[in-house]
């Protein structure tokens, strides 16, 4: 097997730490383990990162570097280590759970995808990228760094797979084994994950994705869309988004508890059931399909605030500093009839 980054026992205990993984449920190597409970692991592992690990682009606007480095110790200093334990989009959030798979002893590989504009229905290049296991003779996809739509557990790759989304909702999401539009030759199938927010409701094409190995070379060059392209609304726009388990209490002050950090029984013993999206100026909790609270920020400073109760993430002075005068700031409208 090619060299890659792997991380100490140490490190996976500090991993296990962040995702609230109770000491109890901690495998270091799924060595000899029965497929069943490999495929299992995974499932856990990844319930855990999506409700303690948030997507989201903080670093191009809340750091004076605006820098977006994919190397695995980096990440692991970013979103793992305190005191940062941010999150991270895609190409973070995906390349760390990739190490980590490794670390445990997983056959797995990165492979890139293109994500489908909702407004044109066409695909773009490749800007995203999933994590593929294999279990026996069976693969299976695994996304951590998509978002609210995103697969909220592995995805087998066999056509038309379905899964359930959240807890008492009816979206549902599937795998495809088909052409895209935009190619050439109808010939050529690929991977596509899609997304029904309900029965008899269209199936909405999220990405498609190959299933060859992308080396690490590849994903620092694709991470370049997403950091730098004039288009990319990443450099636009400021979101974080995480999964929730329906343990979860709407309203409460203390972290511990409340939703800015779930703890192990919250998540170990909660179904998925939804999902808090911050996008620019406003925050969304949406629970079982339904929007359960809607908060509209007035100034960058409750933004600021939401993002520590929410997300659990602490943003010191600097970084609250570097978005001032940027596209990405919520300014306070003065009232010219006061």
């Amino acid at each position: 097997m090619a060299d890659r980054p792997r991380f100490s026992s140490d490190q996976l205990t500090q991993f296990f730490d962040r995702i609230g993984l109770s000491r109890q449920k901690r495998i270091y190597s799924v060595g000899g383990r029965t497929d069943d409970d490999k495929l299992k692991y995974l499932y856990l592992l990844k319930k855990h990162t999506l409700v303690r690990i948030p997507f989201e682009n903080l670093t191009l606007h809340y750091s004076w570097h605006r820098t977006i480095n994919v190397r695995p110790q980096h990440l692991f200093n970013k979103i793992v280590s305190p005191p940062s334990r941010r999150g991270g989009y895609c190409m973070e959030a995906n390349s760390l759970f990739h190490t980590v798979l490794l670390s445990l002893g997983y056959q797995a590989f990165m492979a890139g995808a293109r994500v489908c504009s909702k407004d044109t229905g066409k695909y773009g290049g490749f800007s995203h990228c999933v994590n593929i296991v294999i279990i026996g003779n069976e693969r299976w996809m695994l996304d951590v760094g998509f978002g609210a739509n995103g697969p909220t557990m592995p995805m087998h790759l066999s056509h038309e797979f379905y899964a359930s989304h959240v807890r008492a909702s009816q979206a549902k999401t599937r795998v495809v084994h088909e052409p895209i539009p935009q190619n050439v030759d109808q010939s050529q199938k690929i991977w596509i994950y899609q997304f029904q927010i309900g029965p008899g409701e269209e199936w909405v094409p999220q990405y498609c994705f190959v299933d060859t190995e992308f080396l690490l070379e590849d994903i620092r060059c694709m991470n370049l869309s997403p950091w730098k392209s004039p288009s990319s609304w990443f450099t636009q726009k400021v979101v974080l988004t995480r999964f929730t388990t329906h343990l979860e209490r709407e309203k409460a002050d203390d972290l511990s508890d409340g939703p800015g950090s779930a703890s192990e029984g919250v998540i170990s013993r909660g179904d998925i059931d939804g999902a808090l999206i911050l996008f620019h100026d406003s925050l969304k909790w949406r629970r079982f399909g339904r929007t359960k609270l809607e908060i509209k920020f007035s100034s960058d400073a409750e933004r600021i605030d939401a993002i520590r109760k929410y997300f659990g993430i602490e943003l010191d002075e600097e970084d609250r500093e570097a978005i001032r005068g940027t596209v990405g700031e919520i300014r306070s409208v003065p009232n010219l009839f006061d």
